[in-house]
């Protein structure tokens, strides 16, 4: 790609209705390669798109989109792009909390937000420990999108989106400091106007007596969650290449194989 080429491309997308959606392309590997622009896409919901909006995604030919999103949250917002999109939608649901408790059956008038920040750590050592499966999924998506863009996205595009995120730039052998990098720029995109009050709605109703300083700690982007993430597979892998071959079946040729097609 030459450089004027690349200069065409920028990380996050200049869309109204999807302020978090970024391309995952223009990243350094330990190899000396650069992850290909106009490929890989992290993003939230898609449901507010503008006409502008899906105009600017029809150019990347989108085929194949992973959903993370549980059922009730894309009934609730569900996904638009266009009568020109020829992407296939996968759900691939992550409720998370499953395997913690439930944030739904929280009273948040009795949660401080230490002890939302404590809870979004566990949350985020169980996508690492109990969602191999979807992952994996993932994975074997991304493996079968032989041409055209490929995107990902939950509903605010941070926590079940950054975690895959990290996951394919490592399977790209990105350097660990330039995964969070990425993962850390959720925290200039979003939230964006009122989105703390749609968090608040959707795990609750509206009252005067409720608090919404508790939702900082659910809303924020910190090192802290992703680096729980990796702590969790540190603790029981011998090493993210352990666990990338042995839960999310992303061997040597296979890794291979994604660098060629997503790596130059």
């Amino acid at each position: 790609m030459s450089a004027d080429q690349t200069n065409n491309f920028q990380r996050r997308l200049d869309l109204e209705g999807a302020p978090n959606i970024r391309d995952l392309g223009g990243y350094a590997t330990a190899d000396g390669g650069t992850t290909r622009w106009g490929r890989i896409f992290r993003a939230g919901r898609l449901s507010a798109l503008t006409p502008s909006d899906k105009a600017t995604l029809q150019q990347f030919n989108l085929r194949v989109i992973c959903d993370f999103r549980r059922e009730d949250e894309y009934l609730k917002d569900v996904t638009d792009l266009g009568d020109f999109a020829n992407a296939a939608i996968h759900n691939l649901a992550i409720s998370p909390g499953n395997h913690t408790r439930s944030i739904a059956e929280t009273e948040f008038t009795q949660v401080s937000g230490e002890q939302m920040f404590e809870w979004m750590v566990l949350i985020n050592r169980e996508l690492a420990l109990k969602q191999t499966h979807t992952y994996r999924r993932m994975f074997e998506l991304l493996l079968d999108t032989k041409d055209g863009g490929f995107l990902f996205h939950c509903s605010a595009g941070k926590d079940r989106t950054g975690f895959a995120a990290a996951l394919i730039l490592a399977a790209l052998d990105v350097p660990r400091e330039t995964i969070m990098e990425d993962y850390l720029l959720t925290a200039q995109y979003y939230p964006p106007k009122g989105e703390l009050e749609y968090l608040a709605g959707k795990y609750m109703d509206n009252s005067p007596e409720t608090d919404l300083s508790v939702f900082h700690a659910l809303m924020d982007t910190r090192e802290e969650y992703l680096n729980a993430a990796f702590n969790a597979i540190e603790e029981h892998y011998d090493s993210t290449d352990h666990y990338l071959e042995q839960e999310l079946g992303i061997n040597r040729a296979l890794r291979q194989k994604l660098k060629a097609r997503y790596v130059e």
